[in-house]
């Protein structure tokens, strides 16, 4: 593992050598106070070869020092920050892990302190088999919010898949500390002990009866683990204070309804960009309050139908489908509101743009989602599903030439094997086939059968396709 952190192997000399040149460029320009020009050279490292642990190193360091060492970044991080991080989030799913790294980067630039990112280009280093720079990435997420139970949860978990035990019972421990009924965070603790009394073979059997009373005397140690009484403010008080000394101090108003939103306190983040609406009215202000009222209304929505899924009650269900059917509405008006404002106030930002490609095209207003889809298109990690996306639109619209055109490039965009390439073969053989060009039709069937054949109704397909083309 060691290696690792000159670089990927991988890599081309010539490759190493830009980078490391970039590296060099970036540490003189950090050094005589140029910082964003040595985060546009350190971003080139970072993202060129994930793996190297230095360029992490240097790349934080470089922010860091931006900011002064302000632990929060840019004064308007909060609100900057949504439209990356929802890139983040649909690269994590979609394991497009590379597209996390980059994105991480650039939500790294507004705020080198956020332990989201942090984690999320971890888990993506580990996928990527780079776990000394996943380890790097962890550290740095639990360093930057200590307290927070998920990130200290989350990077146990992987702490202990590249057997870093230590690293992962202090994990543990603090969640631990800040619930300490987690049973959990005690189990974890106690299966991580054993685990390391394996791995450095202070035992040859692990079932003996010494390392069972260990692990038993170890477990009641953690379960009698008493913790002293905290004594300085809660942060909501340390709020409240401040606040009374400088009420209109936007930044504080910012970083509580941040700290809210991130510890999962939906209803007083809303709360609290409400009270600074009064404060200063602002449109990414309203904007952002739209975005947590969006996540609020998405919970409430889950809630029924939890609670609709798990009743066995006529009279109960018949209450809540009312309630269901009127909190959905909502939700949607809520969510076309938050996607408008955001093209209207990033209208260069793709990841956007393609979301209200989404909207209009769930609408059946198909002339502007393919506005909103060419806009977006030119993102690379986007440019698959527009195509595909396009191709719908122009298919609904009986622009069928246009639409096949388009199908035909979405196949040549999108990586891999997943459900979008399944789909825009299957969308652009039905459609060949269609329009009677049978020679084409058979090509992309033939394409997806070899990937899946039990794709919808591909067998059928291909078979009307032999018979078309017989005749």
């Amino acid at each position: 593992m060691s290696s690792e952190q000159s670089g990927n192997p991988y890599l081309s000399p010539e490759i190493k050598a830009r980078l490391q040149e970039c590296y060099t460029t970036g540490n003189a320009k950090m050094t005589q106070g140029g910082h964003d020009y040595a985060t546009e050279m350190f971003i080139q490292c970072l993202v060129g070869d994930p793996s190297n642990i230095v360029y992490i190193q240097a790349y934080i360091l470089n922010l860091r020092q931006k900011y002064n060492d302000n632990k929060k970044g840019n004064s308007l991080a909060f609100l900057k920050s949504a439209g990356i991080k929802s890139a983040i989030k649909t690269a994590s799913v979609r394991k497009k892990w590379e597209d996390v790294i980059k994105n991480g980067a650039e939500m790294l630039k507004i705020n080198p302190w956020d332990a989201g990112t942090f984690a999320a280009m971890g888990r993506a280093c580990l996928e990527m088999d780079f776990p000394m720079a996943g380890l790097a990435y962890y550290k740095q997420a639990v360093e930057s919010s200590p307290n927070d139970v998920e990130i200290n949860r989350n990077s146990a978990r992987a702490l202990q898949e590249m057997e870093e035990y230590d690293q992962a019972i202090a994990c543990w421990s603090r969640v631990l500390k800040i619930k300490p009924n987690d049973d959990e965070a005690r189990k974890s603790i106690g299966d991580l002990m054993i685990e390391k009394t394996i791995k450095v073979g202070k035992y040859n059997n692990a079932e003996s009866e010494k390392n069972k009373k260990s692990t038993a005397q170890y477990r009641e140690n953690v379960e009698n683990i008493e913790y002293e009484e905290r004594t300085e403010l809660s942060p909501e008080e340390q709020f409240e204070k401040s606040i009374r000394k400088d009420p209109d101090n936007i930044a504080l108003y910012i970083d509580r309804a941040d700290y809210l939103f991130q510890s999962n306190q939906i209803k007083e983040a809303e709360n609290m960009l409400l009270r600074l609406l009064k404060v200063q009215d602002k449109p990414e202000f309203r904007l952002r309050l739209i975005e947590v009222r969006q996540r609020r209304l998405m919970e409430d929505l889950n809630k029924i139908k939890s609670n609709y899924e798990s009743t066995d009650k006529p009279e109960v269900k018949e209450k809540l489908k009312p309630q269901f059917a009127a909190k959905k509405q909502e939700l949607e008006q809520v969510t076309l509101q938050m996607r408008t404002m955001r093209v209207e106030q990033n209208p260069g930002n793709s990841h956007y743009r393609f979301d209200m490609g989404d909207i209009y095209q769930s609408q059946g207003k198909y002339k502007e989602a393919i506005a909103e889809y060419q806009a977006a298109k030119a993102d690379v990690s986007l440019q698959g599903d527009c195509l595909l996306a396009l191709g719908q639109c122009f298919q609904h619209i009986r622009q069928y030439k246009l639409s096949l055109t388009h199908y035909q490039q979405a196949i040549a965009a999108i990586a891999g094997e997943g459900d979008a390439k399944k789909k825009a073969l299957y969308l652009a053989a039905r459609l060949a086939y269609g329009l009677n060009d049978y020679d084409k039709a058979d090509d992309f069937a033939s394409q997806l059968a070899a990937i899946d054949f039990s794709y919808k109704d591909v067998g059928e397909l291909l078979d009307k396709i032999a018979e078309k083309r017989i005749k």
